[in-house]
């Protein structure tokens, strides 16, 4: 029989050939095409070849320059420098290098796969073979299972120690398969620092690709402290991490020793300073506080502030966090897309939720005026949410946010934000679900004149209490369809906003579009909204009416079709200053009542009546109306009846 030896693995396979247990032939030479007769002695090599657990039976400082060694036994430096000469290719092939240190000279490469805890690499580093480095836990020394304090922080120590040497080596990418572990964190653990709990947390670097499964799965250690984090993006760019599973303590954690606060600042993922970062496909369950945290350093007006810029946030399943799902206090051109928030806020049997207690919370920190932290252009699109305890996704002072085909049980608010959009959400209301009970806070309550120019449209809304509340100014809501809902589209106050093009449908109940405890309604166009409801289609109370100059105020109410089922009225009561005009209403007519400053012009009303109550109406134009179905008009004040100018010209009564 004859072989051709062709390529290195083949040119071990004989006893007078290359051979690297052999301290006479260190290294491989280039391959040569070689005819061999294959004897029973060569027969008998290859049958038994060599135990990678066996001692080698050579040593790596007679190693010579240009040399590839490979490692097929276990060599035991037996705690000593071996200084290597230059290019020098260490391969490995099951065999091992422990205890010492290798002192490497320049361009030389070394398999990942020979890397461990009780070897140290110093000098000119080497490459890696691969970029790939594969972690096998028991090569590092990480302790499994419950451990101690001091075992836990080991764990963390080793864990970042690798990550730093194989970048160095050159590893763009790091892979952990099967691990259970727990790691201490805590700010002030072992004289770390106190307050940075970036610092004290498991830490990427830049340029990695993290990348964990299902097996993987990394614990936080419990501990007292009300500010820690897992695993950090600090100042890491272009970094990637993937997979895994992480546990929080919230349900172990002492809330009571140190500090007695809501120790609501357990995160498990925290995005801090960094750019160009990816969160992908990680489950994060039981945080202390935020599943992810994404923020800047320093204040947006100092000279050392650098956002988060550029961070991706996807495919993550986010349970139970005990504050929220993800905050976001500072950064710029942040995507959050296709995650799972359940449960955010929510208590456990061991621990309760604390507040916020949103899926998802954008919330940079203002004071007197001041900005310290700036959130900008951030993408929200294509999440689940479900079983939040106050609400789904919440803007407090972010700008040009948008949130986009986003799957909703709670409620999405945009309170003082400006250039954001609302956008082809559904929102679908789980009757257990004791959050908020409107599916869109278009606006802020305290009307402290940061929203502007923001966009509702192209949502879908089922079983609220409230579909829409309206609370700002130059809002446009539009081609929104709400169903089911008690009351379709509420205005709180605004001013120069449309609403316009939505179709509403509560066959059973409900009122369309109205207010609530208005402040003030200024300039609201209303108009091309199809409006097919058990109540009444238009219901307003108390608009304006102690205001002295009516053009200021002036509401219009235009072109749309309305339907009451119950044969209920449009209702106009203590108002100043409205036009409706040129709307088609079935079965309903409308009721005004102490109003002043109102045009009813050129509206077909079937099944309906015009109703005038109170004991104050003045100046209203009735003109150019068509009536059908009963009575035109229904006058019935009060004894101490008070009209002046009250105008009916031109209407048609059929």
């Amino acid at each position: 029989m004859k072989i051709t030896i062709k390529n290195l693995a083949l040119a071990i396979a004989t006893m007078f050939a290359l051979t690297s247990c052999n301290n006479e032939e260190l290294f491989v030479d280039e391959a040569v095409s070689t005819e061999l007769t294959v004897t029973d002695e060569v027969k008998e090599e290859i049958e038994n070849p060599i135990d990678p657990n066996d001692p080698c039976d050579f040593q790596l400082y007679s190693a010579k320059a240009n040399s590839t060694i490979i490692i097929d036994c276990i060599m035991d430096l037996e705690n000593k420098i071996v200084n290597l000469p230059a290019n020098i290719n260490l391969v490995y092939e099951g065999g091992d290098i422990i205890n010492g240190t290798l002192n490497f000279s320049k361009a030389s490469i070394i398999d990942g796969a020979l890397l461990n805890s009780s070897l140290k690499i110093e000098g000119e580093s080497p490459q890696l073979k691969d970029p790939t480095f594969n972690f096998l836990k028991e090569r590092w020394d990480i302790v499994e299972g419950v451990v101690d304090d001091q075992v836990s922080y080991t764990n963390k120590i080793l864990l970042n120690e690798l990550m730093v040497m194989v970048k160095k080596l050159g590893a763009s990418t790091i892979k952990i398969d099967a691990l259970d572990a727990y790691f201490q964190t805590r700010p002030g653990f072992n004289g770390t620092e106190l307050w940075q709990p970036e610092l004290t947390a498991i830490q990427v670097p830049s340029d990695i690709h993290l990348v964990m499964t299902e097996n993987t799965q990394l614990r936080v250690q419990p501990n007292d402290f009300r500010n820690t984090v897992l695993l950090t993006l600090f100042k890491a760019d272009n970094a990637i991490v993937e997979g895994g599973i992480f546990y929080g303590d919230r349900d172990t954690h002492d809330y009571d020793t140190y500090n007695k606060t809501n120790h609501e600042w357990g995160h498990l993922v925290l995005v801090k300073a960094s750019n160009n970062v990816t969160v992908k496909g990680m489950t994060l369950i039981d945080a202390g506080g935020d599943g992810v945290t994404i923020n800047s350093l320093g204040h947006s007006f100092s000279s050392g502030y650098i956002p988060a810029e550029n961070v991706l946030v996807t495919n993550n399943k986010i349970i139970r966090a005990r504050r929220n799902g993800i905050s976001i206090t500072g950064g710029e051109n942040i995507i959050i897309d296709g995650n799972e928030f359940i449960d955010s806020g929510v208590d456990t049997a061991l621990s309760k939720g604390t507040a916020p207690g949103w899926a998802l919370d954008v919330e940079p920190v203002w004071g007197n005026g001041v900005k310290y932290e700036i959130v900008n252009h951030v993408i929200i699109r294509n999440n689940i949410e479900r079983g939040s305890e106050n609400g789904g996704f919440i803007n407090a002072r972010g700008s040009y946010i948008t949130y986009e085909g986003n799957d909703m049980e709670s409620s999405i608010v945009i309170g003082q934000t400006d250039n954001s959009i609302v956008r082809n959400n559904t929102f679908t209301r789980n009757p257990d679900s004791k959050s908020l009970h409107v599916a869109i806070y278009a606006g802020d309550y305290d009307d402290k004149g940061y929203n502007h120019s923001n966009e509702v449209y192209g949502n879908t809304i089922i079983g609220f209490a409230k579909g829409i509340w309206l609370m700002e100014s130059n809002m446009d809501i539009h081609d929104n369809t709400i169903i089911d809902c008690g009351s379709a589209i509420q205005i709180l106050h605004s001013k120069d906003s449309k609403i316009r093009d939505n179709a509403i449908i509560n066959e059973t109940g409900g009122e369309g579009i109205s207010n609530f405890t208005i402040k003030y309604m200024d300039n609201i166009d209303i108009y091309n909204n199809v409006i097919k409801v058990g109540g009444s289609p238009f219901r307003f109370t108390n608009v304006n009416y102690s205001e002295s100059d009516p053009a200021v105020h002036h509401n219009i109410i235009r072109n749309n079709e309305v339907t009451s089922y119950k044969n209920a009225n449009s209702s106009f009561k203590t108002i100043l200053g409205f036009d409706f005009k040129d709307n088609i209403c079935h079965n309903s007519g409308i009721r005004v009542q102490n109003v002043r400053e109102a045009n009813i012009l050129d509206n077909d009303f079937n099944d309906g009546i015009i109703r005038i109550s109170g004991n104050y109406n003045a100046d209203i134009a009735i003109v150019e109306n068509t009536i059908s179905g009963g009575n035109c008009f229904n006058d019935d004040n009060t004894l101490d009846y008070v009209a002046s100018n009250i105008v009916k010209e031109n209407n048609t009564c059929e």
